[in-house]
């Protein structure tokens, strides 16, 4: 006998999952302003300091974003242009949306 769906039960992945278009890999010579369209992995390379400009808050949106640039560093900022982190050159950052506001999860 099934059981009904409850919050409490935990919710299984038989194998991986992939996402379609995931991970951008890219050059920018100016600042670069995502969207939900955007993959949620980004992995880029620059040749200045820019801003990287999150989309307006969305609950439960996340952006990996990995700086390959082995001199720059690049600010990331919400909707508002509100400066959330400065990421330096070869770190990584992960960002999370609680609806309300983005957050700086982990740089590293």
């Amino acid at each position: 006998m099934a059981s009904d769906y409850n919050s409490a039960q935990a919710f299984k992945v038989a194998r991986h999952f992939e996402f379609k278009n995931g991970v951008n890999v890219e050059s920018i010579t100016g600042a670069k302003t995502l969207t939900y369209k955007d993959s949620m992995i980004q992995i880029l390379d620059t040749d200045g300091a820019y801003d990287i400009n999150l989309p307006a808050e969305r609950n439960g949106a996340i952006f990996f974003i990995k700086n390959e640039n082995v001199t720059h560093s690049y600010t990331v900022k919400d909707a508002a242009a509100v400066t959330i982190a400065t990421v330096a050159a070869g770190e990584g950052s992960l960002f999370a949306c609680d609806g309300s506001d983005w957050k700086l999860v982990i740089k590293a």
